[in-house]
């Protein structure tokens, strides 16, 4: 199993979370539930079962089929889904100005 990201690390690593991590982060591209599953590090039934309450909740919609694939969105008209992005942001806006600290002193050396 792939090791967590910086979101699910401060909120915990549920598939719950996991999921929406990758949406959160790929969040304008539609995605099909296999490539999720293999992005958060689970495997294809746990995906699936946790997408189907996600997508009964309404943070994710179904968007499209390619084939017999169907795709899926994060639902961004949520009012939850706005909070996480902006928790997200501000995950990735600290992890930026760690690294920017770490990289100035490390040239300041």
């Amino acid at each position: 199993m792939e090791s967590p990201g910086e979101f699910c690390k401060i909120f915990g690593a549920t598939p719950r979370n996991r999921i929406l991590e990758v949406f959160l982060e790929m969040r304008e591209l539609d995605l099909a539930l296999g490539d999720v599953s293999i992005d958060a590090g689970l495997n294809k039934a746990t995906t699936y079962n946790t997408a189907q309450q996600l997508i009964g909740e309404g943070f994710i919609l179904p968007t499209r089929k390619v084939g017999k694939i169907q795709l899926y969105k994060l639902n961004m008209k949520k009012p939850e889904v706005k909070v996480l992005i902006v928790a997200f942001n501000d995950v990735l806006k600290g992890l930026s100005e760690k690294y920017n600290r770490e990289r100035y002193v490390e040239v300041e050396n």
